[in-house]
C-alpha cells in the first residue's frame, strides 16, 4: 500500500510523464523515469516501476 499521497499518485504522474515526454520515436529509460518522478517528490523502486508501467 502506498505510504503517502505522492506515492498513491505515482502511476498518474508516470502517465503524465509518458504523455508529455515520450512519443513513438523517443522513449525514456528507467533511470530517466526515476529522475522525473523525483522532480515530483516521488521515490520508486525498480520492481514497482515495472508494475506501474505494465498497469499503464
Amino acid at each position: 500500500m502506498a505510504k503517502s499521497h505522492k506515492q498513491k499518485s505515482r502511476i498518474l504522474i508516470l502517465a503524465r510523464i509518458f504523455r508529455e515526454e515520450t512519443d513513438e520515436n523517443h522513449g525514456l529509460s528507467l533511470a530517466q523515469l526515476e529522475a522525473h518522478l523525483s522532480e515530483y517528490g516521488v521515490e520508486s523502486e525498480r520492481k514497482t516501476m515495472y508494475n506501474d508501467i505494465e498497469a499503464l
